[in-house]
């Protein structure tokens, strides 16, 4: 087996380590999956667009990560999530995620994909970096109508 051919299978079972905990809410499993100094790329804030969503930016390190998520879930609860698709080669991975999920403030339901793009050095996560498009995130966040329905 080639150091490439063994790299890719290292970095496809750590994605699948990492998304089947995230998928089944195994934030524990999840967050030992990542590097002590994850460097973690959650969108990009947008003053006056994207702002309402209070858990994006950039963070590092597990601690920063789990506050993330925190926020998250303080917001937003999650029905369902699962992987559509995993691809892996060398030290990267790309996922893509389908999620639905309710604004709890203002009970509006809204579903995303969303691409999560890892690179993995020593077994662990050392960067993450998420992709989306965050309208209808931002549509629940505001109860705005005409995309999102009620719980």
């Amino acid at each position: 087996m080639t150091v490439s051919t063994e790299r890719t299978r290292t970095t496809e079972e750590v994605a699948r380590r990492w998304f089947d905990a995230l998928t089944s809410g195994d934030i524990e499993t999840a967050l030992d999956c990542l590097h002590p100094d994850v460097e973690w790329i959650n969108y990009t804030p947008v003053p006056g667009f994207n702002t309402d969503m209070d858990w994006i930016g950039t963070y590092h390190g597990r601690q920063a990560v789990l506050d993330s998520f925190r926020t998250f879930t303080n917001r937003v609860d999650v029905r369902s999530e699962r992987l559509v698709r995993l691809i892996a080669q060398d030290d990267q991975a790309a996922g893509v995620v389908h999620e639905e999920s309710v604004v709890k403030e203002t009970g509006m339901a809204f579903t995303i994909e969303f691409v999560q793009w890892l690179t993995v050095a020593d077994s662990r996560i050392v960067r993450w970096k998420s992709y989306t498009d965050p309208s209808q995130i931002i549509r629940a966040l505001r109860g705005e109508t005409g995309g999102g329905e009620r719980a």
